[in-house]
């Protein structure tokens, strides 16, 4: 009798182990599937340094405007968040170039290698990662900024940012753009 129950645990196990493999294979196409169509953009193929000095030199010298999303491993609405952006960026895009660069940040990601794997960053133009003291690279952004995310940035290509916490509808990147 145990070992028919030790067979039938063994069996569940392994199908149970192979309903979360095409689960997530499932969901990492569609993701895939939904970037790919819905633009003509890159995968970052680096993850850049983000310090102290990196965002003052962002708002500084970006030419166009950009939407900066700091996001975290952790942060359950952050992969939706950078998605939903960048839908809404590619409906300003022509002939497959946007006139909004999509940068990502990520708050604490220790594995660069799995920041590019993973299909949530697939849409940005470029791919950071924080090193030094977090809270140090948090005031350097903005001294209100107590580290929740998704943090929102839309730099207007003139030395300026405005910030969002949480996910901005698309009412408000529209607004920007007009008003910047």
């Amino acid at each position: 009798m145990r070992s028919m129950w030790k067979n039938c645990a063994e069996a569940l196990a392994r199908c149970v182990a192979a309903v979360a493999v095409t689960g997530a294979a499932i969901a990492a196409t569609i993701v895939i599937a939904t970037f790919s169509a819905s633009t003509a953009f890159a995968a970052p193929v680096a993850v850049e340094t983000f310090d102290k000095a990196t965002w003052p030199s962002l708002v500084r010298t970006m030419k166009q405007p950009a939407i900066v999303v700091f996001t975290s491993v952790t942060c359950t609405h952050c992969p939706g968040a950078i998605a939903n952006l960048a839908k809404q960026r590619a409906q300003f895009s022509s002939g497959g170039r946007s006139p909004l660069s999509l940068l990502v940040v990520s708050i604490d990601a220790e594995d660069d290698a799995a920041l590019l794997r993973d299909v949530h960053y697939a849409p940005a133009d470029r791919l950071f990662a924080f090193r030094g003291s977090m809270q140090a690279l948090q005031y350097a952004v903005n001294p209100e900024w107590r580290g929740m995310t998704p943090y929102v940035a839309f730099i207007d290509g003139r030395g300026a940012a405005r910030f969002v916490l949480g996910e901005p509808k698309a009412a408000v990147l529209q607004g920007w753009l007009k008003g910047r």
